[in-house]
């Protein structure tokens, strides 16, 4: 689908560009006339396209950072991508809901020139037959550490504490104590990086060295620390699981390059691959995905082929094509008040998918807090990281009495969810399964996972959706909150 409104093009371009390039398919179909997400396997590469192909990228001047059965990831400087497909690097600015739920200015990329093709931030490379589409990457949003205390600070606003409260409310302290807690099992996750803290220490969790896709950046560094804090909830569920961190955010702690990441993830072959991020789109959309939604979707159908389980956030009022991809476990968000009384997060995005029959989205949900900022879980972050300083602030769009999360603005811990929350959490909850019952595909983790949910039956989802939770399945919570134990016996106890 192109876009019908043509983009006022700038020159706000960075130096370093981050791409995918699609090698020439054994299907003979090109992934940029891909109209259904049937399965990923006619876009496998042809024969040695794969290989010609990332030599030529590389002849331009690219890097090669990742690759996969379909194509390959590339950073480079725009000369180099000019080299490759003769056209130029321009960029347009479009409006997306971004963190903290605030519509925002987003740089995006393109690629154009007379021999290009009109679809947004999709390019050719004229004579290169190995190459079908090189695809700019797109900016993805968080779906919302130096060694700290491992304690948290005590706060007098009612949150969520990790891991007992977490464990409790998701019904997993019963599978743990029998002995289930997800070891054996390797959870992958694509984020903003993982840094040291005391608090994983303190627990003995067993974490990978991280790896990072950006060049230049260090695997040991979170700037933003919501990948070291959302990545607690994994463990809060499966305290016995491995965890492999991916950053894919440059020095500031922007996501460049989630693709990379995802692709390097994929073909490190983890039993569970979770993502607490995604794009926006119009909602409802003014027609299909885009050539460039359908590219990365692929990637990801071709994971849940593999048999890797693949978690998504949901969304956290945005409208993004990686939670439909079909196979994909959507993370939405269910809030659990102090009374123990459960409700729909109206943080949270619900849709059934426009574009995918029989996909509804959230496919089951965490634990999420509620608008306007989602303050909810205590999390241990890098001290002095944008997050840790940001919730401890006021929010200067919130009314005058908003105090931020009260804790230090360096102190290494920070109060906040979003569907980030629920996607590592739902992967905790994969992992204890796993754990007990390898082997298990991905559709029958998701039948244990949506038969055995808790029914939430009250609240709204976001206010761009504005579902109503309801007695059984529903928009705003599909069948209900994860509940791990239940889960556990339906796997040990029944052919799926």
């Amino acid at each position: 689908m192109t876009n019908p409104t043509a983009p006022r093009y700038g020159q706000d371009v960075p130096d370093t560009v981050y791409g995918y390039v699609s090698a020439r398919s054994q299907g003979g179909v090109p992934v940029t006339r891909a109209t259904a997400l049937s399965s990923a396997r006619p876009f496998r590469a042809e024969g040695d396209a794969l290989e010609r192909a990332k030599e030529y990228a590389r002849t331009a001047g690219l890097t090669v950072t990742a690759e996969s059965r379909l194509g390959f990831t590339v950073a480079g400087t725009p000369a180099a991508y000019e080299q490759l497909t003769s056209g130029r690097i321009a960029s347009y600015e479009v409006e997306q809901l971004g963190p903290m739920n605030r519509e925002r200015s987003v740089t995006h990329l393109d690629i154009v020139g007379d021999r290009q093709p009109d679809a947004l931030g999709i390019g050719a490379a004229p004579g290169e037959d190995a190459i079908e589409a090189v695809a700019l990457e797109r900016p993805r949003t968080p779906m919302r550490l130096l060694p700290a205390d491992a304690k948290p600070p005590d706060v007098e606003a009612y949150h969520l504490t990790l891991p007992d409260d977490v464990a409790g409310l998701l019904n997993a302290t019963p599978a743990h104590e029998a002995g289930h807690e997800g070891r054996g099992v390797e959870v992958a996750m694509v984020d903003t990086g993982q840094a040291e803290h005391a608090y994983f220490t303190a627990h003995g969790y067993d974490i990978a060295p991280p790896v990072a896709l950006v060049p230049g950046t260090s695997p040991a560094e979170d700037p933003v620390g919501h990948g070291t804090g959302e990545s607690a909830n994994i463990f809060a569920v499966a305290p016995g699981a491995r965890l492999r961190p991916y950053r894919a955010s440059n020095r500031r702690g922007d996501l460049t390059a989630a693709t990379a990441g995802f692709l390097r993830a994929k073909a490190d072959r983890p039993h569970v691959l979770t993502n607490s991020w995604g794009g926006d789109g119009d909602f409802p959309p003014l027609g299909g995905p885009s050539q460039a939604d359908m590219i990365f979707a692929l990637e990801i159908l071709d994971a849940v082929e593999q048999g890797i389980v693949v978690v998504f956030s949901a969304g956290n009022g945005q409208f993004a094509i990686e939670p439909q991809v079909p196979g994909v476990i959507a993370a939405g968000g269910v809030f659990a008040a102090q009374d123990g009384r459960l409700r729909a997060s109206n943080y949270a995005s619900g849709y059934v998918s426009p574009w995918i029959e029989g996909v509804r989205v959230p496919t089951v949900c965490g634990l999420v807090g509620l608008l306007p900022r989602a303050q909810y879980l205590m999390l241990p972050v890098p001290p002095g990281c944008a997050i840790d300083v940001d919730e401890s602030l006021p929010d200067p769009h919130a009314p005058a009495d908003d105090p931020g999360d009260t804790t230090g603005p360096g102190d290494g811990w920070a109060m906040f969810s979003g569907t980030s929350a629920a996607a590592p959490q739902t992967a905790g909850a994969v992992a204890v399964l796993l754990g007990a019952r390898p082997g298990l595909t991905p559709a029958q983790v998701t039948r244990a996972l949506t038969a055995t949910a808790t029914d939430v039956t009250t609240g709204t989802n976001h206010p761009r959706f504005g579902k109503r939770a309801h007695v059984g399945i529903d928009t705003a919570t599909g069948p209900g909150l994860v509940n791990v134990s239940a889960a556990l016996d339906l796997v040990l106890t029944q052919d799926l």
